[in-house]
């Protein structure tokens, strides 16, 4: 199977109407920049999510990817990655969307045996040397959700990234959704707080299964997108 490897980095130029305001004028990809141009999702959760939440954001992105989605996530451990993980092992693809530079880029050890060149793309908005810092993971998600026709809320902490990116898909004006836990817990308290305010309510799998067919009927036109052009 071919890896994925940073020497491999290139450069995309952002042009036309960026409604998504990233602020970035180009960007660096490893992979597949196809799938830029796919029908994609985004979803979410926290690094240290409960096991539970774990299992949604796996099942999640298996669903996701079996809807002809291109699951988008952050590349960080616990949600993100088994978002990543789901869609790739249901035969789908994913776009990885990095909190620092191209340079710092490595396939992570659950994802090598099925991320490959053909399935798989990193994104960095980020000088390629540029490291995690709280910032940059907090800003990556304006292209989380502007790479996204919509966002899947698994599970949130009543602050932090996960809360923000909900906070920015709004601002953009896509579809958001997130799990309505029938156990509470502290780390789900973003939930409830999204779905007291505009996020609507995920009860079981088929609400998500409903979820990814009206995003699937939604026009191109519908949903902003970000415009994005190879460099020459």
């Amino acid at each position: 199977m071919a890896l994925l490897a940073k020497k491999e980095r290139r450069t995309i130029e952002v042009s036309g109407v960026v409604s998504s305001g990233i602020g970035a004028p180009t960007l660096d990809v490893i992979g597949n920049t196809e799938l830029l141009g796919r029908n994609s999702i985004g979803i979410c959760g926290s690094r240290n999510s409960s096991d539970e939440g774990l299992r949604y954001a796996y099942q999640f992105g298996q669903e996701a990817a079996r809807h002809g989605f291109v699951v988008v996530s952050g590349y960080a451990r616990g949600v993100d990655s088994q978002a990543h993980l789901g869609a790739l092992e249901a035969g789908g693809s994913t776009i990885a969307v990095l909190p620092e530079g191209a340079d710092s880029f490595s396939v992570r050890r659950e994802l090598r045996p099925v991320a490959n060149p053909d399935n798989f793309l990193a994104v960095s908005m980020f000088p390629a040397e540029s490291r995690w810092t709280a910032w940059r993971a907090m800003e990556r998600n304006k292209l989380i959700v502007a790479l996204s026709s919509g966002l899947f809320v698994v599970e949130a902490r009543d602050k932090g990234g996960t809360i923000n990116a909900a906070k920015e898909c709004v601002k953009q004006r896509k579809p958001l959704w997130a799990i309505a836990y029938s156990n509470e817990s502290e780390g789900r308290a973003g939930n409830k707080k999204l779905l007291l305010e505009q996020a609507t309510p995920l009860n079981r799998m088929s609400d998500m299964r409903r979820a990814l067919k009206s995003v699937g009927e939604m026009q191109q036109t519908d949903v902003p997108q970000l415009a994005l052009n190879l460099a020459d």
